[in-house]
């Protein structure tokens, strides 16, 4: 998976942590590829916490601008984590190692490219909330 200009939501932050996630995507990549379950198990892990670090940033910013569809965006956020929570829990019983890259790309992906893009728009169209904050790039 490959971060582009297209994903930047314009919060430096932000976009840096989405990178970070990427990249730790793109390690479990490299992990499935090798069969190398216990450094899978320990990203997922670690993708779980840093993912967890994000979403509160990002909460945060939303918070802070009065984003309207934010209890929308935490329930996606609490729904990301019972999945990869399941995901590791049954790690070495009968998850397809793909299985996981492909719902954590398709997942990080689509919530970056749909719904993060949401909060662009939305501070975009609020330059009072936009000034306040200081938080776009």
């Amino acid at each position: 998976m490959q971060w582009d200009e297209t994903m930047s939501v314009d919060v430096n932050e932000l976009d840096t942590q989405h990178q970070e996630l990427i990249a730790l995507m793109n390690e479990s990549y490299e992990a499935i590829q090798r069969h190398d379950e216990p450094a899978l198990y320990l990203l997922i892990g670690k993708m779980r916490t840093y993912a967890a670090m994000h979403f509160e940033t990002e909460e945060k910013y939303m918070r802070e601008n009065n984003f309207p569809d934010l209890e929308n965006h935490q329930k996606l956020h609490k729904k990301f984590n019972e999945d990869v929570n399941e995901f590791q829990r049954n790690l070495f019983n009968k998850t397809n190692f793909s299985q996981i890259f492909v719902f954590l790309s398709r997942w990080l992906t689509n919530h970056i490219m749909e719904q993060d893009k949401k909060y662009l728009a939305y501070i975009k169209n609020d330059p009072v909330s936009t000034e306040e904050s200081g938080s776009l790039s």
